[in-house]
């Protein structure tokens, strides 16, 4: 069996083990873009912050690869797939035939603005030109405040600069937060420094000034834009492989065509929770849907359970987590209940939807958000002790899980 995965990320490397783990015969072969062997992109803001090292980056170095007899073809990039001849083209003019497919190409940068010092982040390349243009100057504008924007303000903040961000939006981490989640991490992010204006639209750099939708400027020695991303999928044109935002699978991660998947922020699953197609870009989905594609490919079927949005993220010493809906129009939330000590910096927010837990956000204490993610992941009528979740002082002991022809919660 001749295994085929395009992507060197978690999605990808994920699935490898899997596959080796269960067929210790078959020829996996890895391709990417890279130069590097596997490492960690959600560690990319701190290594811009000095907070690690290039070394801690490093999730799998080449004995990984010759251990598990895995063939990394590094600086290469997949062109087109032929999938009724089963192989692909590389930027080379080389055809690779493959059995089995894993689309794992994740995602790349919305960019808009050129020039010198307009900068994205997204690999080790993107960090050392955005530290050097640091150590020449000191006044910072990132655009976009979700997950990966205040990641690089804070990493900027890090070395230093003085940091502006821009949302276009009413505020920060507008997908992954609620409004008065955002005000108090604003308010605390604001405390440690970084200034954070909402309501203000990028429309262009003049190398000295950021010019805001309605004629106000910034000064700016350097732009990094944090706009989101967009799934590389672009390679697949002609491939007959479905696609919409990203990559169209099953709950088993497999495509339109049989013998081809794919997985992590390139792929466009169904989310349990939100009931539509959507790309969960994070690390821990990636992990989940590079496994269940693994294990398929080698012959196991199997489909993914509990692949729901989660966020975890740390400044300055707050942490906070979320996971699941928490603002939504498509599905009418039926209750919310809050539980906050604002002084403190606590917040602790529910969401419930036909007595099942469908979504939450914690600020400061985040230490049992697993149990919640687990009560989440497994969408079961909660009515029983829906109330007694929310208190900050709850005591988590008390909650037990209990596996028989019926899975219960109790109190």
């Amino acid at each position: 069996m001749k295994y085929l995965i395009i992507g060197n990320s978690i999605a990808g490397v994920s699935a490898a083990k899997i596959i080796r783990r269960h067929d210790k015969s078959g020829s996996i072969t890895i391709i990417t873009k890279e130069a590097y062997p596997f490492y960690s992109k959600c560690l990319l803001p701190y290594y811009l912050r000095n907070e690690v090292g290039f070394d801690e980056t490093i999730l799998a170095d080449e004995n990984f690869y010759k251990e598990n007899n895995i063939c990394l073809v590094k600086g290469r990039t997949v062109t087109n797939v032929l999938s009724d001849k089963s192989k692909v083209a590389l930027d080379n003019n080389e055809e690779v035939v493959y059995d089995k497919l894993l689309i794992a190409t994740g995602a790349s940068p919305i960019q808009i603005g050129n020039g010198p010092n307009i900068f994205s982040l997204r690999s080790f390349e993107d960090v050392e030109r955005i530290k050097e243009a640091a150590t020449k100057y000191k006044k910072a504008v990132v655009v976009g405040a979700g997950p990966m924007g205040m990641k690089v303000a804070y990493g900027l903040k890090g070395l230093g600069c003085d940091v502006t961000v821009l949302e276009a939006g009413k505020q920060v981490f507008t997908r992954i937060l609620s409004k008065r989640a955002a005000f108090v991490l604003t308010k605390h992010l604001m405390n440690k420094g970084i200034e954070i204006k909402t309501n203000s639209r990028f429309i262009s750099y003049d190398g000295k000034h950021v010019k805001i939708d309605g004629a106000s400027h910034i000064e700016a020695d350097f732009v990094v834009m944090a706009i989101g991303v967009k799934p590389n999928v672009d390679f697949l044109k002609e491939s007959g492989i479905k696609t919409d935002t990203g990559v169209i699978v099953d709950s088993h991660m497999r495509t339109n065509i049989d013998n081809i998947y794919a997985s992590g922020d390139a792929a466009e699953a169904l989310d349990p929770v939100a009931k539509k197609y959507t790309i969960n870009a994070t690390w821990p989905s990636a992990v989940l849907e590079g496994e269940t594609a693994g294990f398929n490919m080698a012959g196991i079927e199997t489909q993914i359970k509990g692949n729901v949005s989660y966020n975890s993220i740390q400044f300055f010493g707050l942490s906070f987590v979320s996971a699941g809906l928490l603002e939504s129009d498509d599905l009418q939330i039926d209750e919310e209940i809050i539980d906050e000590d604002i002084p403190k910096n606590l917040f602790k927010r529910l969401v419930f939807l036909d007595n099942k837990l469908v979504g939450f956000e914690f600020l400061g204490d985040v230490q049992n958000a697993g149990i919640y993610l687990d009560i989440l992941k497994e969408q079961k009528d909660i009515t029983q002790f829906k109330n007694r979740l929310s208190y900050l002082d709850f005591d988590y002991g008390k909650v037990l899980k209990f596996a028989g022809t019926e899975e219960r919660f109790f109190i």
